[in-house]
C-alpha cells in the first residue's frame, strides 16, 4: 500500500509539473506596426512567439474582433515543437440571431484536428445565442486529443461558415504538457531602460540597440545582409517581440573591451567597415555612453562604429560605419520582467435580485474587474444551487422557485462577488375577462432592455382557467 501511494504521488507530482496554461487575449490592431495586439498571462515555451491574423480585419467598436461568414482568424503560435495540446479555450459571443464557427489546428502544414462550423447555439459550442449586445463573452473549452507537435509551428484556425451571422473572438486560452527539456517563461514583456553618460555598464547587462522607434533584430539572417536589420518596438516600457536582438555584455580576455553575445549564443564581430558577422572577424568591442547615443567601436579601428541609418530608398538598418555623420543608437538596458497586476475587487451589475419563474428566462450578470490593468481577465462564475438558477459566463437562468448566490471569482482567484437572486413563483391572475399575454417571456439586457421579443398568443382567463388560442 506504501509503494502505491508513492507511486500516485509520483504520478501526480509529473501532471502538476508537464501541464501548463498561456492566455492570448486580442486587445486591438496597431496601425503603426501593421499587426495585432496581444495581451497573455500565464506560461509559454521560451523564446516562442504568437501572431494573430484576421482577414477581416475588425477589431474596435461594434466589430471587436468579428469573424462574419467566409471568413477566417489564426492563431500562429512558434517555438512549440515536442509540446503536446490538451485543450483550447475560446472566449467568445454570437450575432443577436445567427452565428456559425469551427476551428482547426496544425502542426505546421499537417492537420491534426478539424471542427466543421456549427451554429453557435449548438451544444457542442455553446448551447445556446449569446449576443454581442449583452456585452459578455463566454468561455467554450473544447478538449482535443493530438500527438505531441513534431514543427514549431502550432496554428489554431478560426473558420466561420457560410450562412449569415458573425461570432467574435475575444482570447484564446491552450492548456498543454510541454516536455521536461523545455524551459518556460512568462509571456509578460520586459522594461528596458536608456543609458546615459553618466551611467554604468556592467558584465552581465542585457542590452538593446534601438533608436528613432527602432531596436537591432536579425530578421532577414546577416549571415547574408551584413548587417542587422530595424524592427519596430513601440514601448520600451513593455517589450514582447521575440525577433529583437538582445545581448549580454560580457568582458574580453584581457577585461579591457566588451563581447556582445545574442540570446542564441552568437557573438558580434565584424569583419570589415560595413561587414557584422557572427562568431568571427573582430568580436571585441569599446563602449562609450554618451548623450547623443552610445559609441559602439570595433577594436579594429579600420571596422568602424555601429550607427543607424534609415535611408529613404531603403530598410533602415544598424550597421557599422567608417562615416561620423550618421545616428548613434542608444543603449537600453533590461531592467526587469513586468508582473502580473492582480486582481482587487470585482463589481457585479446585480448584487441581488428577485425574479418571478417564467417572467425572464434569462438574467445577464455583469462582472468588472479592478484595478483595470489587471493581467488575467478571465472570470468563473458558479451557483450554490444549480436547481433554482444556473450560470454559464455571466448568463443566469431561473429554473425553480427558491434562493441561489451566484458567485464570480477572478482567475487570478485573488477577489470574488457575489449576487444573492430569488427565484419566485408567478403572480397568480383571477377574473380578468381577456388578456393578450405571452407565454414565453423576451431576452433582456442589463438596463431593461429587450433583445429579442417572443410571438404573442392569445389567452382568455375566466374564473382562473386559462384557454390558450394562436
Amino acid at each position: 500500500m506504501k509503494h502505491l501511494l508513492t507511486l500516485l504521488l509520483a504520478i501526480l507530482c509529473i501532471v502538476k509539473a508537464e501541464a501548463h496554461e498561456i492566455t492570448y487575449h486580442i486587445v486591438s490592431y496597431n496601425n503603426d506596426v501593421y499587426d495585432f495586439v496581444l495581451a497573455a498571462w500565464g506560461e509559454k515555451p521560451m523564446g516562442s512567439a504568437a501572431y494573430f491574423v484576421n482577414e477581416y480585419g475588425a477589431t474596435s467598436g461594434n466589430r471587436y474582433n468579428q469573424l462574419p461568414r467566409n471568413r477566417e482568424a489564426q492563431l500562429y503560435l512558434f517555438g512549440w515543437e515536442g509540446c503536446t495540446i490538451k485543450s483550447i479555450t475560446f472566449s467568445m459571443c454570437s450575432n443577436n440571431k445567427a452565428g456559425t464557427v469551427g476551428f482547426s489546428v496544425k502542426d505546421g502544414e499537417t492537420e491534426l484536428y478539424n471542427m466543421k462550423p456549427i451554429e453557435f447555439q449548438s451544444e457542442d459550442w455553446f448551447g445556446e445565442w449569446v449576443s454581442k449586445d449583452l456585452g459578455v463573452y463566454v468561455d467554450i473549452t473544447k478538449t482535443i486529443d493530438i500527438p505531441a507537435l513534431s514543427t514549431d509551428e502550432l496554428i489554431i484556425n478560426l473558420k466561420a461558415g457560410t450562412k449569415e451571422g458573425s461570432v467574435y473572438i475575444n482570447s484564446i486560452t491552450i492548456d498543454y504538457d510541454a516536455p521536461e527539456t523545455m524551459s518556460l517563461e512568462s509571456p509578460l514583456g520586459y522594461v528596458f531602460e536608456k543609458l546615459g553618460a553618466k551611467d554604468k555598464l556592467n558584465s552581465g547587462d542585457v542590452i538593446m540597440l534601438y533608436r528613432s522607434g527602432n531596436a537591432a533584430a536579425d530578421l532577414g539572417g546577416m549571415e547574408e545582409s551584413k548587417y542587422l536589420d530595424a524592427l519596430g518596438i513601440t514601448s520600451t516600457n513593455n517589450v514582447i517581440e521575440p525577433d529583437l536582438t538582445v545581448f549580454t555584455l560580457g568582458k574580453s580576455e584581457d577585461e579591457s573591451h566588451w563581447t556582445l553575445t545574442d540570446q542564441y549564443g552568437q557573438v558580434l564581430g565584424a569583419t570589415a567597415a560595413q561587414s557584422l558577422a557572427w562568431n568571427e572577424g573582430v568580436m571585441t568591442w569599446d563602449i562609450d555612453l554618451g548623450y547623443d547615443g552610445a559609441t559602439i567601436a570595433s577594436t579594429n579601428s579600420k571596422y568602424g562604429t555601429i550607427r543607424f541609418n534609415a535611408p529613404a530608398e531603403s530598410y533602415a538598418r544598424f550597421w557599422n560605419y567608417t562615416s561620423k555623420s550618421l545616428t548613434l543608437p542608444y543603449i537600453y538596458r533590461r531592467s526587469r520582467q513586468i508582473q502580473p497586476t492582480v486582481s482587487s475587487r470585482i463589481d457585479l451589475s446585480y448584487t441581488d435580485r428577485t425574479v418571478e419563474l417564467g417572467s425572464q428566462d434569462t438574467l445577464v450578470c455583469k462582472a468588472a474587474l479592478y484595478p483595470a490593468t489587471t493581467t488575467d481577465l478571465r472570470i468563473n462564475w458558479q451557483s450554490n444551487n444549480p436547481e433554482v438558477a444556473t450560470v454559464k459566463g455571466g448568463i443566469i437562468h431561473p429554473l425553480t422557485p427558491g434562493e441561489a448566490v451566484i458567485t464570480a471569482t477572478s482567475g487570478d482567484g485573488a477577489s470574488s462577488a457575489s449576487m444573492t437572486l430569488k427565484v419566485v413563483e408567478a403572480t397568480s391572475i383571477e377574473n380578468v375577462t381577456t388578456s393578450s399575454v405571452s407565454t414565453s417571456s423576451a431576452l433582456y439586457g442589463l438596463n431593461g432592455q429587450i433583445l429579442s421579443r417572443p410571438q404573442k398568443r392569445g389567452i382568455t382567463i375566466t374564473n382562473g382557467k386559462k384557454i390558450l388560442s394562436r
